[in-house]
């Protein structure tokens, strides 16, 4: 779980954005409590609660999760619900929708993703990207464990991942690596993007960990993984490059240990959520 004190520091931030100095439309309300509920309005994975129940605790409100992180939920189910001032509840309701709405949609369109490519191959794990927004990589990345994801990097200390404009500056794939193994810490793995067999080949040969076939077509990723195996049976095969749910299948061949998407973050689809005062 994310640490609590980088959580409030987010809210307090993402409240600051939102109200500067005072909400010119609460301050037309009388004063008093009231009560109401957050729904869903499809189906899919909710994800981020823990941020909702935080937002709402820190303007003094009372609130009750409904259903679990992670769970799949119904059109129409209650979500959360809440007892508040109804100055607070009305300043916190764009920001908890917003945080709610986008870890649940990369949540379900995740969990969609991982349901299709089952039907072929059961083995692949769908991975995040980088694809993330400033500032949101955590929780993008979050959401994507809540719809059975992979996080594939969080960052740029996580792993040596060589890319056609590192390897621009090397001689060859292999001086890349070889340079990357007596440089880096034994606890770093090393993939290498490669773009046709040939590239696939001097990689694994050199010693890469996984080896990542960008932009591949379908047909080519059935031809090239048996000679990658061949040469290293245990080395990981990843398969990246305008991967979406709509052509996730044509991909989900025997031999992929790893299908990243950055079309699980970066063109997200919020999860449709309303909240109503009673």
């Amino acid at each position: 779980m994310i640490p609590q004190i980088l959580i409030d520091e987010d809210l307090k931030r993402w409240l600051l954005e939102d109200i500067p100095l005072w909400d010119i439309t609460t301050s037309l309300l009388l004063n008093y409590k009231a009560k109401g509920k957050i729904f869903a309005k499809q189906e899919g994975i909710i994800a981020g609660l823990f941020l909702v129940k935080r937002a709402f605790e820190m303007v003094g409100a009372e609130i009750k999760l409904l259903v679990e992180e992670g769970s799949k939920v119904a059109n129409k189910t209650p979500i959360v619900s809440f007892t508040g001032d109804i100055n607070s509840l009305l300043q916190i309701e764009r920001l908890a929708l917003n945080i709610l709405g986008r870890l649940s949609g990369i949540a379900t369109q995740t969990d969609l993703m991982i349901n299709i490519t089952k039907k072929y191959n059961p083995n692949i794990r769908i991975c995040a990207t980088r694809k993330t927004a400033p500032g949101l990589a955590k929780y993008d990345k979050y959401a994507i464990t809540k719809g059975g994801g992979d996080t594939h990097r969080f960052n740029l200390s996580d792993m040596i991942l060589l890319k056609e404009n590192h390897l621009k500056m090397f001689k060859s794939i292999t001086e890349a690596i070889e340079k990357a193994k007596n440089k880096t810490s034994f606890s770093k793995k090393i993939e290498v993007e490669v773009k046709n067999k040939e590239e696939a080949l001097e990689a694994v040969t050199a010693g890469a960990d996984i080896i990542m076939l960008d932009n591949f077509k379908p047909v080519n990723v059935k031809l090239v993984i048996p000679a990658i195996k061949n040469v290293n049976p245990s080395v990981l095969i990843e398969l990246s490059g305008n991967i979406n749910s709509e052509n996730v299948e044509l991909y989900a061949v025997e031999g992929v240990d790893l299908i990243s998407s950055g079309a699980l973050t970066h063109t997200v689809k919020n999860f449709d959520l309303t909240m109503l005062i009673e």
